[in-house]
């Protein structure tokens, strides 16, 4: 069984590592250009599970043309249901990683996939995070998720979870210069774990359109539910198509030279609770 954590503000980093060809130079695509992320929260999935307890000298005997499974000495079987039942918990379960492939500066390019490559960069482990070029905590599936059970499920307080990118760096070998990044998320179904919409009217809920570059520093809200709009429990995204995410390179860096670097950014994930309120 896995520990679950209460959280109310939850920092989570995740990294970009990509392949920079300049202009100048032309080169095979080698997919190597990604934003990585990293999940240390344990998963607060509601694991369901039915186990049957062996029984010796099984038979079964007709009453009513209805079938009824008993042991040798007429007493019922038994079996157990095991749930893990969740509370008061407001966490961010998953956050994903981002591959962009071969990029020039100068360009934009969509997502190749959420797979990622670490090696050579120095990856967050919870106290070198001023340092780190990489993030510890992302998914290859591309999940954004989030688990809600504050409140009775059909009247939540509310949440924002926002995103933030850093620049974008060499590997510890390549060293040299940093580069500018912006990552643009488009909005994705927030859906439970049916993969049913999470709005509790007819209107179906998405996660927010954002921007966000490491030129300004900013921070934007990915998914913002307001009290009373949706269903708690799993409240899930999933970024893993071309149209869901882009990442924009600055046309400010020399392109007259000839190089073709590994490159990550690390993006930071930020959950805030709204209060929940009690008359």
């Amino acid at each position: 069984m896995k520990i679950f954590k209460n959280i109310v503000r939850l920092l989570v980093l995740t990294s970009l590592s990509m392949s920079l060809t300049p202009l100048t130079t032309a080169k095979a695509a080698t997919n190597n250009e990604a934003i990585k992320v990293n999940n240390t929260t344990d998963s607060l999935a509601i694991a369901y599970s039915a186990n049957t307890t062996p029984t010796t000298e099984a038979a079964s005997t007709d009453t009513s043309s209805n079938t009824t499974t008993t042991k040798a000495d007429g007493s019922p079987a038994t079996s157990t249901v095991s749930v893990t039942v969740l509370s008061g918990i407001l966490t961010l379960e998953a956050v994903p990683d981002f591959n962009f492939g071969t990029m020039t500066v100068g360009s934009i390019g969509k997502l190749k996939s959420n797979v990622v490559n670490t090696d050579g960069f120095t990856v967050d482990n919870g106290t070198n995070t001023s340092d780190a070029t990489a993030g510890r905590d992302g998914n290859t599936d591309g999940t954004l998720s989030v688990i809600d059970s504050r409140n009775n499920l059909k009247d939540m307080p509310g949440f924002t979870l926002s995103a933030a990118i850093g620049k974008l760096n060499p590997t510890n070998t390549d060293g040299g210069s940093t580069l500018d990044a912006i990552l643009h998320l488009n909005p994705m179904p927030l859906v439970n774990e049916e993969n049913n919409n999470v709005s509790n009217s007819a209107a179906p809920l998405k996660t927010d359109k954002i921007s966000v570059s490491s030129v300004t520093g900013n921070s934007a809200p990915v998914m913002n539910l307001t009290k009373g709009s949706y269903n708690g429990g799993l409240i899930k995204a999933t970024f893993n198509t071309p149209d869901s995410a882009s990442l924009e390179i600055p046309n400010t860096a020399d392109n007259t030279k000839t190089s073709a670097k590994n490159m990550n950014a690390v993006v930071t994930w930020t959950l805030n609770a709204a209060p929940a309120t009690t008359n």
